[in-house]
């Protein structure tokens, strides 16, 4: 476990609350699946094709140039606690966390950039961009797709696009989602409303590793639903309309929060979750989540929380417990992580 840690830095780059935003939108994301042509979609593929997919898709990466000082990791050489780790920076997908046979990833040394291989299609290509960042991150996911498919022979159809082991995901393969934090709307209970009108709107919200997982610290993953029938532009347009929106309605959330006969209860809420925060002895993740979105978002209405959103940020990725356990340099249980955990937020806002 040490040995992967410490090769990746302390401060998550694309976590450093730039761009956009920084108090609502965590990070944007740009995902492309792609399959090579002449070859089973992963769940139908046999070990030696998997290694085969897996020894192009390496070397082509390392071909691109977009990797510099970048991790070729194959999943079988890890130990759980090193595949939960990489799960946690976002560079990795559960399933491809679990995967028996052979699989692997290409991350970038600033971890912006990221290609799993071998997930449920043969490529799934990601870039992670601070804030509220759709252009920026598009462009840079398209350049890698692009380089990629110089080197590597994608499987594409006239009538369907880019062919992908999900239906949903063909077409352009790709999808747009923004980590967003909406503590007031689900403060207020507003939540569901919302969620349901984004789903008319061919939008999704998961949980905070995507799909599969759940609501944590008031963070949703929202992204477009489909892959099909328009361009690249077109849905990068279109999460980039309902983010902006779900701005507003979390800004008026919050203006209701402080006004009469809210403010004295928020206020209370926010400042008793700062207190836990800077005196706890032990702390699950799950309890510094749900406390953590209420100081985020005093500290978002003006309020002095003793860090700024980088720090928030921060904590938010490196108190996980694969995190916890590289920092302290052992595997701890339980017990022992809630206590580490709240020793170091100690020293970051006591």
């Amino acid at each position: 476990m040490a040995d992967l840690s410490k090769s990746f830095r302390p401060f998550v780059t694309w976590a450093g609350a730039r761009g956009a935003w920084p108090d609502m939108i965590f990070s944007t994301r740009v995902r492309f699946a792609r399959n090579l042509r002449g070859f089973p979609f992963p769940n139908r593929a046999g070990p030696r094709q998997l290694a085969e997919i897996r020894r192009l898709a390496l070397a082509a990466a390392r071909e691109t140039g977009l990797f510099p000082g970048g991790h070729y990791v194959k999943m079988e050489t890890l130990g759980p606690l090193e595949r939960r780790f990489l799960v946690e920076r976002h560079l990795v997908s559960h399933a491809l966390a679990a995967a028996l046979l052979p699989a692997g990833a290409a991350i970038s040394g600033e971890e912006d950039l990221s290609a799993m291989i071998n997930e449920e299609d043969h490529l799934r290509l990601q870039c992670l961009s601070s804030g509220f960042a759709i252009e920026e991150a598009f462009k840079a996911a398209l350049k890698l797709d692009e380089a990629l498919g110089r080197e590597l022979p994608f499987a594409y159809g006239d009538k369907f696009g880019f062919l992908t082991a999900c239906p949903t995901n063909a077409g352009t393969g790709m999808r747009v989602s923004c980590l967003a934090h909406l503590p007031a709307l689900s403060r207020l209970g507003r939540m569901p409303q919302v969620l349901e009108s984004l789903s008319h709107l061919g939008v999704t919200a998961r949980g905070i590793y995507g799909e599969g997982t759940y609501v944590l610290g008031d963070f949703y993953q929202i992204s477009n639903a489909t892959c099909l029938g328009r361009g690249e532009e077109d849905f990068c347009g279109s999460i980039d309309r309902v983010i902006r929106n779900l701005i507003r309605q979390e800004i008026s959330a919050r203006e209701t929060l402080v006004g009469d006969p809210f403010r004295l209860k928020t206020e209370d809420a926010v400042f008793r979750a700062l207190g836990l925060l800077r005196h706890a002895r032990t702390l699950s993740y799950e309890e510094f989540m749900q406390n953590l979105s209420l100081v985020r978002m005093g500290a978002a209405l003006g309020w002095a929380m003793g860090a700024d959103f980088s720090t928030f940020n921060q904590v938010t990725l490196l108190l996980q417990p694969a995190h916890i356990q590289a920092a302290a340099g052992r595997e701890l249980d339980p017990a022992g992580r809630d206590a580490y955990r709240a020793d170091y937020l100690r020293g970051k806002l006591g």
